[in-house]
């Protein structure tokens, strides 16, 4: 009778120790993949082409440029606003105003209204060649394939009458799945180095 007692007892013992094993392995089960891995970038300084398809990124946002000689000697050393209000079309704002039209290669911009006073400012007609026109992106921790976060943004042009670089604007950055820089929900076409075959833990913004 007690060895019956005892054996009774082991087999419970035992299915209790297979229990607790099997419930083991499942807590544990999870860790062999790596379906939440995400991976993060940081953004330096990036130079960004201004384009047709770019500039979408910027539309309406007025940049203030510290030296509006770049745009015509006769504004002097003084800062100016310049905004691309279309991919095809720009405002250009300090002691008075004057608008036009945009053509990509760099930006070539031609005033056709204006009112600076003759010597004070870009007249109708002028055209004014800026060789260097881009952006540069600066973010930190970019959630590769995930949503959007701060970062900032420079406007660069240069031209004949010199070059000057606006102060700096705060925008929507992030990185999809495929490596691509987007801003303000544009994508760039620049690959941000060491992303590409990588996936986040959100959506392809």
């Amino acid at each position: 009778m007690q060895q019956r007692n005892l054996d009774k007892a082991m087999r419970y013992l035992v299915a209790v120790c297979a229990l607790g094993s099997a419930l083991a392995m499942v807590g544990c089960g999870g860790g062999g993949g790596d379906d939440g891995a995400s991976t993060t970038s940081n953004v330096s300084n990036q130079s960004v082409p201004v384009n047709p398809t770019t500039v979408q990124a910027v539309l309406g946002q007025p940049f203030t440029i510290p030296n509006g000689a770049i745009f015509d000697p006769g504004i002097g050393n003084n800062p100016v606003t310049f905004t691309f209000t279309s991919p095809t079309a720009f405002s250009l704002g300090g002691s008075s105003t004057a608008s036009g039209d945009v053509a990509f290669g760099s930006c070539t911009l031609t005033v056709t209204l204006s009112g600076f006073p003759t010597s004070q400012g870009p007249q109708v007609g002028k055209v004014i060649p800026f060789t260097t026109c881009s952006i540069q992106i600066t973010a930190s921790n970019v959630t590769v394939g995930s949503g959007a976060v701060n970062g900032t943004l420079t406007l660069t042009l240069g031209g004949p009458n010199g070059s000057s670089t606006s102060f700096v604007i705060t925008v929507q950055v992030s990185i999809r799945s495929d490596g691509t820089l987007v801003i303000n929900g544009v994508a760039t076409g620049i690959t941000i180095s060491g992303t590409t075959g990588t996936t986040g833990t959100g959506g392809t913004p």
